[in-house]
């Protein structure tokens, strides 16, 4: 017998009251907060627009925001919903499979009355069903999307002891490490606005050696500064010479390591196995809840990928994207009209 999914309304949140709203969610991530997603929004020319979800009694079971973008003369577009909503509400960390199709439900219909497209990729927890999680989407109207790229990634669990999170480590991964700690490297954190030109001259040395390019370079994120997300530069020294750098970003109970630079003098002396235990243990002691260590693609870069999973993280995937398209007309323009810009964009 099916369910009836419980009552819900979405209705519009103030920034200034974002930041209070957000850090009620176990699953919050720095794409979801205020600093972040305003500038990431800006970066693309879109509205940055923040909603929550709330049952028949007013309490917010999700919330998320949203990155409008508009087709030229249409006056409707795209709503891109990254790392949200989120729906692990302090008081429902595990929300049942009616209160998520509610949720999307509710997220649905507001595509529908604005006309937008609706995409979204939730945040990747430490455990999940990702098919029943597709299978409960696809029921509400979402579609797989292939516009956005899916999110895999490894989550360390925190919350650990040291010698447990030691132990958890895989021995290829384990012994660098310890010849790491036999190297008598000195660890350096800072907030990223007093480190930034120590670590982009390690990121400029290692770019130019290996000549890779981010979609978004660390540039974007130096000048980000806000009540909920806080970017700390992690830096491994050897004799008083900076021999490798890291940066996490934290929001909420959980960190993500965003960006490395580790030259052939670092290599040499593992500090990329140093750094990455010391942000472990950086976040530990913070009180972060979950690590992420920033995404792994093992068809494209899988030493990067063998890196990470030896860690004793979990290795996970983020439900979606998924994408739910208005039955009208609008849905065929802004469709085309992206087409035509990815077409431009690449020529």
């Amino acid at each position: 017998m099916t369910m009836t999914a419980p009552p819900v309304s979405l209705h519009t949140v103030q920034p200034a009251d974002w930041p209070q709203l957000s850090a009620a969610f176990h699953d919050l991530t720095y794409e979801q907060s205020l600093t972040y997603a305003r500038a990431a929004a800006a970066r693309i020319g879109a509205e940055a627009r923040f909603v929550a979800v709330s049952d028949a009694s007013g309490q917010p079971v999700a919330a998320a925001c949203l990155r409008i973008k508009r087709v030229p003369g249409l006056g409707r577009g795209i709503i891109w919903i990254a790392a949200g909503p989120l729906i692990q509400h302090r008081t429902c960390p595990n929300p049942n499979a009616n209160r998520i199709r509610a949720i999307l439900a509710a997220f649905r219909t507001h595509a529908q009355k604005t006309g937008h497209i609706l995409r979204l990729r939730l945040p990747a927890p430490s455990l999940q069903d990702l098919p029943a999680l597709d299978r409960l989407a696809e029921q509400e109207g979402f579609m797989p999307s292939d516009r956005s790229p899916p999110y895999r990634t490894v989550i360390v669990d925190c919350d650990q002891d040291e010698d447990i999170l030691m132990r958890a480590l895989h021995g290829k991964w384990r012994n660098p490490l310890r010849n790491a700690l036999k190297a008598n490297l000195t660890l350096e954190c800072m907030p990223i606005a007093d480190g930034r030109r120590r670590f982009h001259a390690l990121y400029d040395e290692v770019q130019t050696a290996k000549g890779f390019s981010p979609d978004i370079p660390p540039e974007f994120y130096y000048p980000l500064q806000g009540p909920d997300f806080i970017h700390d530069l992690l830096v491994a020294r050897k004799d008083g010479s900076d021999i490798a750098c890291m940066t996490i970003g934290r929001s909420g109970a959980r960190s993500v390591y965003l960006f490395g630079a580790t030259p052939e003098i670092g290599r040499r002396l593992n500090a990329g196995h140093y750094l990455m235990w010391q942000a472990i243990l950086h976040s530990k002691k913070l009180g972060i809840k979950h690590f992420d260590l920033g995404g792994i693609d093992p068809q494209t870069n899988p030493s990067v990928t063998r890196f990470k999973q030896r860690t004793g993280g979990i290795d996970v995937t983020a439900p979606g994207p998924y994408e739910f398209r208005p039955a009208n007309i609008s849905s065929r323009l802004i469709r085309a009209a992206e087409a035509l810009h990815t077409h431009l964009k690449a020529r």
